[in-house]
């Protein structure tokens, strides 16, 4: 079954170009104005293409400013391929922290996150698109480490995922406290005791 994203009108396959004309116009304006009147209009006019062009690829405006997004920011969060469960696991944390401390990233994922409050759309854009695929990629990580003997066989992953991340979340929503690479090692490293196993 096709993504939502990747829905197509009949004998109209997409336009790569205006595919990435769209994503952009949209993470730009959502960097220059906010989210608060923010329209489909608006994101069409800046890439040059037409409304109805955008309502063939994508629902609803959230989708699409959720896909600008996940289609700048997704790559570099992710933990890198290989290594040991524990290696990984701090290096994708770091990778998150970094990212999150540049203001192109940082500005319009607040942004989203705050306006998902109040925008049931968003909300569940924002979960689907960008917050469950995360987990996912996090749970797919300690599944591994557990099964080849690196990470404990009575790890909680929802928690440890909760822990991690919600640590990092708090200080970029909440706390307004620096996040960094630094502040993930010392995440991580409090974290050491739950996530070694007996034999480390």
């Amino acid at each position: 079954m096709p993504k939502p994203n990747d829905a197509r009108g009949p004998g109209r396959p997409r336009s790569e170009r205006a595919r990435r004309a769209v994503l952009t116009a949209a993470r730009e304006l959502l960097t220059d104005r906010g989210l608060p009147g923010l329209s489909v209009d608006d994101i069409a006019a800046r890439a040059g293409v037409s409304k109805n062009t955008i309502y063939r690829w994508w629902p609803t405006k959230a989708a699409v400013l959720m896909d600008a997004f996940t289609d700048a920011f997704s790559g570099r969060m992710e933990a890198p391929a290989d290594g040991d469960a524990l290696t990984r696991l701090r290096t994708g944390v770091r990778r998150v922290a970094q990212l999150m401390n540049t203001p192109d990233a940082r500005r319009p994922f607040v942004a989203l996150v705050a306006a998902a409050q109040h925008d049931p759309e968003l909300a569940a854009a924002l979960r689907e698109r960008f917050i469950n695929s995360r987990r996912a990629e996090v749970s797919r990580l300690i599944a591994t480490g557990i099964g080849n003997g690196q990470l404990p066989a009575d790890l909680d992953t929802d928690v440890i995922i909760d822990l991690i991340y919600g640590a990092l979340y708090y200080r970029l929503l909440v706390s307004g406290a620096q996040i960094d690479p630094a502040y993930a090692d010392r995440l991580i490293d409090a974290l050491a005791p739950i996530l070694q196993t007996s034999t480390q």
